[in-house]
């Protein structure tokens, strides 16, 4: 009797333990569905999100603000990269977009082209080539355009890119600030990266209380404008493509937004992505028109961004 209770028991052990065993067959079935998700995910990341610029609005309340600039509207485009990942068409419909926006000036906050070339002795050709196919898209731009420098600028021979920029009417501002309208002024340094930057030269022709912004294609600039204690009203960078690729996070981050970017380039830890206000300053870093070093976006497409100036 003993035997057969055994027998009975195991035997519904066994009854029990079955259903739960993989399957060679489910198995494979798990790691096609698998493959194909991640498939299709990388798929999105290299060939649909890059390509889904948007237009990203951003009021910024500014104490002390003339009631004249109430409602001043200007545009920021970042980090084209032309050459690797990203063509001069796609900076041509975004200028096109730009010029249906209604804004009083656009800045280019660095890193204007980067090439894959292998060969040193070619890169640099190749690199002033990919530069030239800017001039004609920036020049179709309906307002003014005002640029600074980036890493990849600075790395590859500034004057390429200083002769590029000439040639498109943009004047480019390296430690220096220029009057936009009555009580306006816009700055711009260095990259910390791969230059020399200098606010207190950018600055020295600002009057006193006029409102200042300020270019800075490093984002963690904004450090350096905090310890001066710098009469700038916004920092406007780059540099990050805010990350490139976001992952999903329970907790919002310190921008609000539910995501985080595994990596991010050297002086852009700090202030990643996005509107950040700190000490009464603001600093926004824009995720960038190209992609580099890798050609992937997920949750992050790339930026036009428009901001408006109000009365705080």
């Amino acid at each position: 009797m003993c035997e057969s209770i055994l027998s009975d028991l195991t035997q519904e052990r066994i009854e029990i333990k079955l259903p739960h065993q993989i399957t060679r067959r489910r198995f494979m079935l798990g790691l096609g569905s698998l493959v194909a998700a991640t498939a299709s995910t990388l798929g999105y990341a290299r060939y649909a999100e890059p390509q889904l610029v948007r237009v990203d609005n951003v009021t910024l309340p500014i104490a002390g603000l003339p009631a004249a600039l109430a409602g001043k509207r200007f545009a920021q485009i970042s980090d084209i990269h032309v050459g690797a990942y990203f063509a001069a068409e796609g900076l041509a419909a975004a200028i096109e977009r730009v010029n249906g926006l209604d804004v009083d000036f656009l800045m280019l906050t660095g890193d204007f082209a980067t090439v894959r070339e292998e060969n040193r002795s070619r890169r640099a050709a190749a690199r002033t080539a990919a530069l030239q196919t800017i001039v004609e898209p920036l020049r179709r731009a309906q307002m003014p355009i005002y640029a600074i420098t980036g890493n990849h600028d600075m790395w590859g021979g500034l004057e390429p890119v200083a002769q590029m920029l000439s040639a498109a009417g943009a004047p480019l501002l390296r430690n220096r600030a220029l009057p936009i309208d009555s009580n306006l002024w816009l700055a711009g340094v260095d990259d910390l990266w791969g230059g020399q930057p200098d606010l207190q030269a950018a600055m020295r022709a600002v009057p006193p209380g006029a409102v200042t912004l300020l270019m800075a294609h490093a984002p963690d600039y904004f450090d350096t404008v905090l310890n001066l204690d710098a009469p700038v009203a916004a920092q406007f960078s780059g540099h990050t493509h805010g990350g490139q690729v976001r992952l999903p996070r329970a907790t919002p981050g310190p921008e609000g937004l539910y995501s985080f970017a595994p990596v991010v380039p050297a002086y852009g830890e700090r202030y990643p992505i996005g509107l950040r206000q700190v000490q009464g300053r603001y600093v926004y870093t824009n995720r960038g028109l190209g992609a580099w070093p890798i050609p992937y976006r997920f949750n992050c497409p790339p930026e036009i961004t428009v901001f408006t100036l109000q009365q705080l």
